[in-house]
Protein backbone atom coordinates (compact mmCIF):
# COMPACT_ATOMS: atom_id res chain seq x y z
CA UNK A 1 0.00 0.00 0.00
CA UNK A 2 1.33 3.43 -0.94
CA UNK A 3 1.82 5.84 1.96
CA UNK A 4 0.63 9.38 1.10
CA UNK A 5 3.41 11.96 0.94
CA UNK A 6 1.59 14.14 3.48
CA UNK A 7 1.65 11.28 5.97
CA UNK A 8 5.38 10.85 5.47
CA UNK A 9 5.90 14.57 6.21
CA UNK A 10 3.77 14.28 9.36
CA UNK A 11 5.70 11.26 10.61
CA UNK A 12 9.00 13.00 9.94
CA UNK A 13 7.82 16.12 11.78
CA UNK A 14 6.63 13.98 14.70
CA UNK A 15 9.98 12.18 14.89
CA UNK A 16 11.88 15.46 14.86
CA UNK A 17 9.56 16.88 17.52
CA UNK A 18 10.47 13.97 19.76
CA UNK A 19 14.15 14.60 19.15
CA UNK A 20 13.79 18.26 20.10
CA UNK A 21 11.75 17.61 23.22
CA UNK A 22 14.08 14.90 24.49
CA UNK A 23 17.53 16.38 23.83
CA UNK A 24 19.43 19.20 22.18
CA UNK A 25 20.73 16.75 19.59
CA UNK A 26 21.69 18.06 16.19
CA UNK A 27 19.58 16.86 13.30
CA UNK A 28 19.26 17.17 9.55
CA UNK A 29 16.21 17.60 7.34
CA UNK A 30 16.47 16.49 3.74
CA UNK A 31 14.14 16.58 0.78
CA UNK A 32 14.89 14.65 -2.41
CA UNK A 33 12.98 15.97 -5.42
CA UNK A 34 12.20 12.57 -6.89
CA UNK A 35 9.89 14.00 -9.56
CA UNK A 36 12.81 15.97 -11.00
CA UNK A 37 14.45 12.72 -12.08
CA UNK A 38 17.82 11.07 -11.57
CA UNK A 39 21.17 11.63 -13.18
CA UNK A 40 23.28 8.85 -14.68
CA UNK A 41 26.38 7.66 -12.86
CA UNK A 42 29.56 9.23 -14.32
CA UNK A 43 27.46 11.60 -16.43
CA UNK A 44 28.40 15.20 -17.17
CA UNK A 45 25.77 16.35 -14.68
CA UNK A 46 27.29 14.27 -11.89
CA UNK A 47 30.77 15.56 -12.69
CA UNK A 48 29.48 19.15 -12.63
CA UNK A 49 27.65 18.51 -9.35
CA UNK A 50 30.72 16.98 -7.71
CA UNK A 51 32.88 19.87 -8.92
CA UNK A 52 30.66 22.64 -7.61
CA UNK A 53 29.92 20.93 -4.29
CA UNK A 54 33.59 20.19 -3.64
CA UNK A 55 34.63 23.80 -4.29
CA UNK A 56 31.71 25.60 -2.64
CA UNK A 57 33.40 25.98 0.74
CA UNK A 58 36.71 27.09 -0.81
CA UNK A 59 35.44 30.62 -1.54
CA UNK A 60 37.09 32.22 1.48
CA UNK A 61 36.44 35.73 0.14
CA UNK A 62 32.76 35.31 1.06
CA UNK A 63 32.36 36.26 4.70
CA UNK A 64 28.60 36.78 4.95
CA UNK A 65 27.30 33.20 4.73
CA UNK A 66 25.54 33.15 1.35
CA UNK A 67 26.78 31.29 -1.70
CA UNK A 68 25.08 30.95 -5.08
CA UNK A 69 27.05 29.48 -7.94
CA UNK A 70 26.46 27.69 -11.23
CA UNK A 71 28.57 25.20 -13.14
CA UNK A 72 28.03 23.58 -16.53
CA UNK A 73 25.86 24.29 -19.54
CA UNK A 74 22.28 23.65 -20.68
CA UNK A 75 20.61 20.58 -19.14
CA UNK A 76 23.84 19.63 -17.35
CA UNK A 77 24.10 22.99 -15.59
CA UNK A 78 24.05 22.77 -11.79
CA UNK A 79 22.81 25.71 -9.70
CA UNK A 80 23.69 25.70 -5.99
CA UNK A 81 22.58 27.82 -3.05
CA UNK A 82 24.36 27.64 0.29
CA UNK A 83 23.09 29.66 3.25
CA UNK A 84 24.37 29.78 6.81
CA UNK A 85 22.48 31.15 9.78
CA UNK A 86 23.36 34.80 10.22
CA UNK A 87 25.26 34.33 13.49
CA UNK A 88 27.51 31.53 12.19
CA UNK A 89 31.14 32.59 11.78
CA UNK A 90 32.72 32.29 8.29
CA UNK A 91 34.99 29.32 9.08
CA UNK A 92 32.18 27.46 10.81
CA UNK A 93 29.88 28.25 7.89
CA UNK A 94 32.28 26.82 5.34
CA UNK A 95 32.68 23.71 7.50
CA UNK A 96 28.91 23.29 7.72
CA UNK A 97 28.51 23.58 3.95
CA UNK A 98 31.41 21.21 3.35
CA UNK A 99 29.76 18.57 5.55
CA UNK A 100 26.41 19.26 3.89
CA UNK A 101 27.91 18.67 0.44
CA UNK A 102 29.02 15.19 1.50
CA UNK A 103 25.78 14.37 3.30
CA UNK A 104 23.32 15.53 0.64
CA UNK A 105 24.65 13.15 -2.03
CA UNK A 106 24.44 10.29 0.48
CA UNK A 107 20.87 11.06 1.53
CA UNK A 108 19.65 11.83 -2.01
CA UNK A 109 21.82 9.69 -4.31
CA UNK A 110 21.59 10.39 -8.06
CA UNK A 111 18.96 13.12 -7.61
CA UNK A 112 18.94 16.06 -10.03
CA UNK A 113 17.60 18.27 -7.24
CA UNK A 114 17.94 17.99 -3.48
CA UNK A 115 17.61 20.16 -0.39
CA UNK A 116 19.24 19.76 3.02
CA UNK A 117 18.86 21.74 6.24
CA UNK A 118 21.95 20.65 8.13
CA UNK A 119 22.92 20.63 11.80
CA UNK A 120 19.74 22.04 13.37
CA UNK A 121 19.23 24.45 10.48
CA UNK A 122 22.70 25.93 10.95
CA UNK A 123 23.11 25.86 7.18
CA UNK A 124 21.06 25.11 4.08
CA UNK A 125 22.26 23.49 0.86
CA UNK A 126 20.07 23.34 -2.24
CA UNK A 127 21.12 22.25 -5.72
CA UNK A 128 19.12 21.86 -8.92
CA UNK A 129 19.34 21.77 -12.70
CA UNK A 130 16.60 24.42 -12.90
CA UNK A 131 16.88 28.16 -12.11
CA UNK A 132 16.64 28.72 -8.34
CA UNK A 133 18.40 32.07 -7.84
CA UNK A 134 16.05 34.85 -6.76
CA UNK A 135 13.06 32.48 -6.78
CA UNK A 136 10.85 32.50 -3.67
CA UNK A 137 9.85 28.94 -2.73
CA UNK A 138 7.71 27.86 0.22
CA UNK A 139 7.45 24.16 -0.68
CA UNK A 140 8.48 21.81 0.77
CA UNK A 141 7.96 23.09 4.29
CA UNK A 142 8.68 21.43 7.61
CA UNK A 143 7.87 22.33 11.20
CA UNK A 144 9.35 21.04 14.44
CA UNK A 145 8.07 21.80 17.91
CA UNK A 146 9.01 21.15 21.51
CA UNK A 147 5.76 19.92 23.03
CA UNK A 148 6.52 21.23 26.52
CA UNK A 149 3.95 23.89 27.32
CA UNK A 150 4.65 27.44 28.43
CA UNK A 151 3.18 29.30 31.37
CA UNK A 152 0.96 32.30 30.63
CA UNK A 153 0.34 30.89 27.19
CA UNK A 154 -1.79 33.80 25.95
CA UNK A 155 0.93 36.33 26.70
CA UNK A 156 3.62 34.07 25.27
CA UNK A 157 1.71 33.39 22.04
CA UNK A 158 1.00 37.08 21.52
CA UNK A 159 4.64 37.94 22.18
CA UNK A 160 5.74 35.34 19.60
CA UNK A 161 3.37 36.75 16.97
CA UNK A 162 4.47 40.35 17.51
CA UNK A 163 8.16 39.44 17.64
CA UNK A 164 8.11 37.38 14.44
CA UNK A 165 6.39 40.13 12.46
CA UNK A 166 8.70 42.83 13.78
CA UNK A 167 11.74 40.73 12.87
CA UNK A 168 10.29 40.12 9.40
CA UNK A 169 10.41 43.84 8.63
CA UNK A 170 14.05 44.03 9.69
CA UNK A 171 15.19 40.91 7.82
CA UNK A 172 13.35 41.72 4.58
CA UNK A 173 15.04 45.13 4.42
CA UNK A 174 18.51 43.55 4.44
CA UNK A 175 20.84 43.74 1.46
CA UNK A 176 21.99 41.14 -1.06
CA UNK A 177 24.40 39.61 1.45
CA UNK A 178 22.15 39.01 4.43
CA UNK A 179 18.43 39.05 5.20
CA UNK A 180 18.44 37.98 8.84
CA UNK A 181 17.18 39.29 12.17
CA UNK A 182 17.06 38.18 15.80
CA UNK A 183 15.49 39.67 18.90
CA UNK A 184 13.50 39.08 22.04
CA UNK A 185 10.20 40.17 23.57
CA UNK A 186 8.75 40.11 27.08
CA UNK A 187 6.37 37.15 27.37
CA UNK A 188 4.96 37.58 30.88
CA UNK A 189 3.05 40.21 32.82
CA UNK A 190 4.40 39.07 36.18
CA UNK A 191 7.97 37.84 35.78
CA UNK A 192 10.91 38.67 33.54
CA UNK A 193 10.31 35.98 30.94
CA UNK A 194 11.42 36.47 27.36
CA UNK A 195 10.79 34.75 24.07
CA UNK A 196 13.70 34.81 21.61
CA UNK A 197 13.18 34.78 17.86
CA UNK A 198 15.09 34.40 14.59
CA UNK A 199 13.98 34.90 10.99
CA UNK A 200 16.03 34.56 7.80
CA UNK A 201 15.62 34.56 4.02
CA UNK A 202 18.04 33.69 1.27
CA UNK A 203 19.32 37.20 0.45
CA UNK A 204 18.82 36.82 -3.29
CA UNK A 205 15.10 37.43 -2.68
CA UNK A 206 13.52 40.84 -3.06
CA UNK A 207 12.23 42.59 0.06
CA UNK A 208 8.67 41.72 -0.95
CA UNK A 209 9.38 38.04 -1.59
CA UNK A 210 11.30 37.71 1.67
CA UNK A 211 8.34 39.16 3.57
CA UNK A 212 5.90 36.83 1.80
CA UNK A 213 8.01 33.77 2.56
CA UNK A 214 8.36 34.63 6.24
CA UNK A 215 4.67 35.48 6.53
CA UNK A 216 3.77 32.07 5.09
CA UNK A 217 5.76 30.42 7.86
CA UNK A 218 4.44 32.72 10.61
CA UNK A 219 0.85 32.07 9.50
CA UNK A 220 1.30 28.39 10.38
CA UNK A 221 2.16 29.05 14.02
CA UNK A 222 -1.48 29.13 15.25
CA UNK A 223 -2.17 25.70 13.75
CA UNK A 224 1.00 23.96 14.87
CA UNK A 225 2.96 25.72 17.49
CA UNK A 226 0.89 27.63 20.05
CA UNK A 227 1.72 27.12 23.74
CA UNK A 228 5.06 25.50 22.85
CA UNK A 229 8.40 26.65 24.26
CA UNK A 230 10.18 26.14 20.94
CA UNK A 231 9.32 25.77 17.26
CA UNK A 232 11.21 25.80 13.97
CA UNK A 233 9.52 26.27 10.60
CA UNK A 234 11.61 25.97 7.45
CA UNK A 235 11.09 26.64 3.75
CA UNK A 236 13.56 26.46 0.84
CA UNK A 237 13.72 30.28 0.82
CA UNK A 238 13.30 31.16 4.50
CA UNK A 239 13.07 29.88 8.05
CA UNK A 240 11.83 31.08 11.44
CA UNK A 241 12.49 29.92 14.98
CA UNK A 242 11.48 30.93 18.49
CA UNK A 243 12.38 29.60 21.92
CA UNK A 244 12.00 30.52 25.58
CA UNK A 245 15.76 30.89 26.03
CA UNK A 246 18.48 32.34 23.86
CA UNK A 247 19.78 30.02 21.12
CA UNK A 248 21.74 32.32 18.80
CA UNK A 249 25.01 34.21 19.05
CA UNK A 250 25.70 37.85 18.32
CA UNK A 251 25.42 38.59 14.61
CA UNK A 252 28.74 39.60 12.99
CA UNK A 253 28.57 43.06 11.47
CA UNK A 254 29.01 43.48 7.73
CA UNK A 255 31.13 46.17 6.11
CA UNK A 256 29.13 49.03 4.55
CA UNK A 257 30.62 48.08 1.17
CA UNK A 258 28.71 45.36 -0.71
CA UNK A 259 31.92 43.62 -1.69
CA UNK A 260 34.06 41.22 0.27
CA UNK A 261 37.52 42.28 1.46
CA UNK A 262 40.40 41.42 -0.84
CA UNK A 263 43.50 39.66 0.51
CA UNK A 264 46.80 40.72 -1.05
CA UNK A 265 48.35 38.06 -3.28
CA UNK A 266 51.27 36.25 -1.60
CA UNK A 267 53.54 37.00 -4.54
CA UNK A 268 53.39 39.01 -7.78
CA UNK A 269 51.08 37.43 -10.35
CA UNK A 270 51.37 38.00 -14.05
CA UNK A 271 49.27 37.62 -17.14
CA UNK A 272 49.94 38.23 -20.81
CA UNK A 273 47.83 40.71 -22.71
CA UNK A 274 46.61 39.97 -26.26
CA UNK A 275 49.43 42.06 -27.71
CA UNK A 276 52.08 40.17 -25.80
CA UNK A 277 53.09 42.57 -23.05
CA UNK A 278 53.62 41.19 -19.58
CA UNK A 279 51.62 43.11 -16.94
CA UNK A 280 52.48 42.43 -13.31
CA UNK A 281 50.01 42.59 -10.44
CA UNK A 282 51.78 44.00 -7.40
CA UNK A 283 50.80 44.03 -3.77
CA UNK A 284 49.35 47.33 -2.58
CA UNK A 285 52.40 48.14 -0.47
CA UNK A 286 54.73 47.35 -3.37
CA UNK A 287 52.73 49.57 -5.69
CA UNK A 288 53.15 52.54 -3.36
CA UNK A 289 56.88 51.94 -2.99
CA UNK A 290 57.43 51.56 -6.74
CA UNK A 291 54.84 54.01 -8.03
CA UNK A 292 57.28 55.89 -10.25
CA UNK A 293 59.09 52.88 -11.70
CA UNK A 294 58.70 52.06 -15.39
CA UNK A 295 56.49 49.07 -16.09
CA UNK A 296 55.78 47.36 -19.39
CA UNK A 297 52.43 48.47 -20.81
CA UNK A 298 50.46 47.98 -23.98
CA UNK A 299 48.93 50.66 -26.17
CA UNK A 300 45.20 50.54 -25.46
CA UNK A 301 45.36 49.15 -21.92
CA UNK A 302 47.20 51.90 -20.02
CA UNK A 303 45.48 53.35 -16.95
CA UNK A 304 45.10 57.16 -16.81
CA UNK A 305 47.24 57.56 -13.69
CA UNK A 306 50.13 55.87 -15.51
CA UNK A 307 49.73 57.95 -18.68
CA UNK A 308 49.43 61.24 -16.79
CA UNK A 309 51.74 60.74 -13.82
CA UNK A 310 53.71 57.54 -14.39
CA UNK A 311 52.06 55.95 -11.34
CA UNK A 312 50.90 52.36 -11.27
CA UNK A 313 49.28 50.00 -8.77
CA UNK A 314 47.10 46.90 -8.69
CA UNK A 315 44.24 49.21 -9.71
CA UNK A 316 46.14 49.98 -12.93
CA UNK A 317 45.95 46.29 -13.78
CA UNK A 318 42.24 46.32 -12.92
CA UNK A 319 41.85 49.07 -15.54
CA UNK A 320 43.63 46.89 -18.11
CA UNK A 321 41.43 43.93 -17.18
CA UNK A 322 38.31 46.06 -17.66
CA UNK A 323 39.44 47.09 -21.13
CA UNK A 324 40.12 43.45 -21.98
CA UNK A 325 36.69 42.39 -20.69
CA UNK A 326 34.92 44.99 -22.83
CA UNK A 327 37.01 43.96 -25.85
CA UNK A 328 35.98 40.32 -25.40
CA UNK A 329 32.30 41.22 -25.14
CA UNK A 330 32.35 43.61 -28.12
CA UNK A 331 34.76 41.65 -30.31
CA UNK A 332 36.70 44.86 -31.03
CA UNK A 333 39.96 46.37 -29.81
CA UNK A 334 39.92 49.54 -27.77
CA UNK A 335 42.82 51.08 -29.70
CA UNK A 336 41.13 50.64 -33.09
CA UNK A 337 37.42 50.75 -32.29
CA UNK A 338 35.19 51.89 -35.16
CA UNK A 339 31.50 52.31 -35.83
CA UNK A 340 31.21 52.70 -39.61
CA UNK A 341 32.95 55.93 -40.65
CA UNK A 342 33.02 57.17 -37.05
CA UNK A 343 35.82 56.68 -34.56
CA UNK A 344 35.09 56.56 -30.85
CA UNK A 345 37.04 54.77 -28.17
CA UNK A 346 35.42 51.57 -26.92
CA UNK A 347 35.20 52.71 -23.30
CA UNK A 348 33.26 55.89 -24.15
CA UNK A 349 30.97 54.02 -26.51
CA UNK A 350 30.25 51.28 -23.95
CA UNK A 351 29.59 53.83 -21.20
CA UNK A 352 27.27 55.89 -23.40
CA UNK A 353 25.26 52.83 -24.48
CA UNK A 354 25.08 51.58 -20.89
CA UNK A 355 23.71 54.93 -19.71
CA UNK A 356 21.16 54.91 -22.55
CA UNK A 357 20.04 51.40 -21.62
CA UNK A 358 21.18 50.03 -24.98
CA UNK A 359 24.39 48.27 -23.92
CA UNK A 360 23.29 45.24 -25.94
CA UNK A 361 24.36 47.24 -29.02
CA UNK A 362 28.04 46.76 -28.20
CA UNK A 363 27.79 42.97 -27.87
CA UNK A 364 29.54 40.87 -30.49
CA UNK A 365 26.87 39.08 -32.60
CA UNK A 366 28.30 35.69 -31.65
CA UNK A 367 27.47 36.43 -27.98
CA UNK A 368 24.05 38.00 -28.57
CA UNK A 369 22.19 34.91 -27.42
CA UNK A 370 19.08 35.15 -25.24
CA UNK A 371 20.28 32.31 -23.02
CA UNK A 372 23.43 34.17 -21.94
CA UNK A 373 22.55 37.83 -22.49
CA UNK A 374 22.13 38.52 -18.75
CA UNK A 375 25.65 37.21 -18.10
CA UNK A 376 27.01 39.33 -20.97
CA UNK A 377 25.28 42.47 -19.63
CA UNK A 378 26.80 41.80 -16.21
CA UNK A 379 30.25 41.53 -17.82
CA UNK A 380 29.76 44.95 -19.44
CA UNK A 381 28.72 46.42 -16.08
CA UNK A 382 31.77 44.92 -14.35
CA UNK A 383 34.06 46.07 -17.17
CA UNK A 384 32.82 49.65 -16.74
CA UNK A 385 33.46 49.45 -12.98
CA UNK A 386 37.06 48.44 -13.74
CA UNK A 387 37.79 51.35 -16.11
CA UNK A 388 36.53 54.17 -13.90
CA UNK A 389 38.83 57.20 -13.94
CA UNK A 390 39.25 57.37 -10.17
CA UNK A 391 41.37 54.36 -9.24
CA UNK A 392 39.87 54.19 -5.72
CA UNK A 393 36.47 53.52 -7.31
CA UNK A 394 37.73 50.47 -9.18
CA UNK A 395 37.11 47.09 -7.51
CA UNK A 396 39.88 44.73 -6.49
CA UNK A 397 40.50 41.57 -8.50
CA UNK A 398 39.08 39.41 -5.70
CA UNK A 399 35.92 41.51 -5.80
CA UNK A 400 35.75 41.20 -9.59
CA UNK A 401 35.96 37.41 -9.28
CA UNK A 402 33.15 37.51 -6.72
CA UNK A 403 31.02 39.72 -8.97
CA UNK A 404 31.51 37.36 -11.91
CA UNK A 405 30.73 34.21 -9.95
CA UNK A 406 27.97 35.32 -7.56
CA UNK A 407 24.77 36.88 -8.85
CA UNK A 408 23.63 37.74 -5.33
CA UNK A 409 25.80 40.85 -5.28
CA UNK A 410 24.20 44.10 -6.36
CA UNK A 411 26.69 45.95 -8.54
CA UNK A 412 27.36 49.64 -7.82
CA UNK A 413 26.74 52.22 -10.53
CA UNK A 414 29.98 52.98 -12.40
CA UNK A 415 31.20 56.53 -12.89
CA UNK A 416 32.54 57.80 -16.20
CA UNK A 417 35.47 55.89 -17.66
CA UNK A 418 38.86 57.51 -18.02
CA UNK A 419 39.14 59.93 -20.96
CA UNK A 420 35.39 59.81 -21.54
CA UNK A 421 34.54 61.54 -24.83
CA UNK A 422 31.62 63.85 -23.94
CA UNK A 423 30.90 65.26 -27.38
CA UNK A 424 29.12 63.72 -30.31
CA UNK A 425 31.23 61.24 -32.21
CA UNK A 426 32.64 62.70 -35.42
CA UNK A 427 34.21 61.31 -38.55
CA UNK A 428 37.94 60.86 -38.29
CA UNK A 429 39.72 63.85 -39.91
CA UNK A 430 42.26 62.90 -42.54
CA UNK A 431 44.97 64.83 -40.67
CA UNK A 432 44.38 63.19 -37.28
CA UNK A 433 47.40 61.17 -36.22
CA UNK A 434 47.99 58.97 -33.20
CA UNK A 435 50.95 59.20 -30.86
CA UNK A 436 51.99 56.51 -28.39
CA UNK A 437 52.68 58.85 -25.49
CA UNK A 438 50.83 62.07 -26.24
CA UNK A 439 47.38 63.29 -27.13
CA UNK A 440 46.09 63.01 -30.66
CA UNK A 441 47.14 66.03 -32.73
CA UNK A 442 45.02 67.78 -35.30
CA UNK A 443 45.63 70.16 -38.15
CA UNK A 444 43.72 73.21 -36.95
CA UNK A 445 43.02 74.48 -40.47
CA UNK A 446 41.09 71.32 -41.20
CA UNK A 447 38.78 72.07 -38.27
CA UNK A 448 38.42 75.87 -38.54
CA UNK A 449 34.81 75.60 -39.65
CA UNK A 450 33.82 73.81 -36.44
CA UNK A 451 33.19 75.24 -33.01
CA UNK A 452 36.35 74.56 -31.02
CA UNK A 453 34.34 74.08 -27.83
CA UNK A 454 32.69 71.00 -29.32
CA UNK A 455 35.93 69.28 -30.27
CA UNK A 456 36.80 66.28 -28.13
CA UNK A 457 40.47 65.44 -27.87
CA UNK A 458 40.91 61.72 -28.32
CA UNK A 459 43.53 59.99 -26.22
CA UNK A 460 45.49 56.95 -27.31
CA UNK A 461 44.84 53.69 -25.44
Amino acid sequence: MMIPMAAIFCMLALLLSCLISGTRAEYNIKYCYQKKGNYTINSTFQNNLNTILSTLSSHTEINYGFYNFSYGQNSDKVNVIGLCRGDVKPDECRGCLKDSAVTITQLCPNQREALLWFNTVKCLLHYSNRPIFGVMETYPGFKMTNTNNVMESDNFNQAVSNLMRNLTVVAASGDSRRKYATGRAIASNFTTVYVYGLVQCTPDLSEKDCSLCLESAISEIPSCCVNTIESILVRPSCNIRFRNDIFYDQTPKLDPDVTAPSPSPPSPLSYTSPEGSNNTLFKEEESKKNSSRQVPTTHGYMAPEYIMHGQFSVKSDIFSFGVLLLEIVSGQKNSSFRRGENVEDLLSFAWRKWREGTAVNIVDPSLNNNSIINEVMRCIHIGLLCVQENLTDRPTMATVMLMLSSYSLSLPIPSEPAFYAHSTTRSLPATLSWGHSSRATTNKSALDSENENSITELYPR
